[in-house]
């Protein structure tokens, strides 16, 4: 609200000056006559403050969100490269290789040197290599 109050003063302060005519240098009248006359340079200077405010308030506000976020694209990917290690056919030598067969009767569930028969089972039904 302040940078818009300011911004509408510049404006106004613009306006008030001739257009393309250079006012002589003008000191300011002390007292209560008429309002000093507004020059080129005082103008410039106006400018300058209030842009120099906005860098200042621009500088002082926190990072972008946009460089703070992860981009959706890249968390597609990882999805993907999951879902394709997760198709993947195991080997049935391997730690992962009877998880597509389970190695239990019921709730019992068997594991060790008695899981080789399991193994056997995946591999004649193809859920692993």
């Amino acid at each position: 609200m302040k940078m818009a109050r300011k911004l509408v003063t510049l404006i106004w302060l613009c306006g008030a000056a001739p257009a393309g005519a250079q006012a002589p240098e003008a000191a300011p009248v002390q007292g209560p006559g008429p309002a000093p006359q507004l020059t080129q340079t005082m103008i410039r200077d106006a400018v300058r403050a209030v842009l120099e405010e906005e860098a200042q308030v621009r500088d002082s506000l926190p990072q972008p969100a946009m460089q703070q976020v992860t981009i959706r694209a890249d968390r597609k990917y990882e999805q993907f490269a999951a879902a394709f290690a997760e198709a993947k056919v195991p080997d049935c030598l391997h730690a992962d290789g009877l998880k597509r067969q389970p190695t239990g009767i019921g709730p019992l569930a068997i594991g060790g040197v008695y899981a080789l028969p399991f193994m056997a089972i995946a591999k004649l039904r193809g859920k692993c290599n």
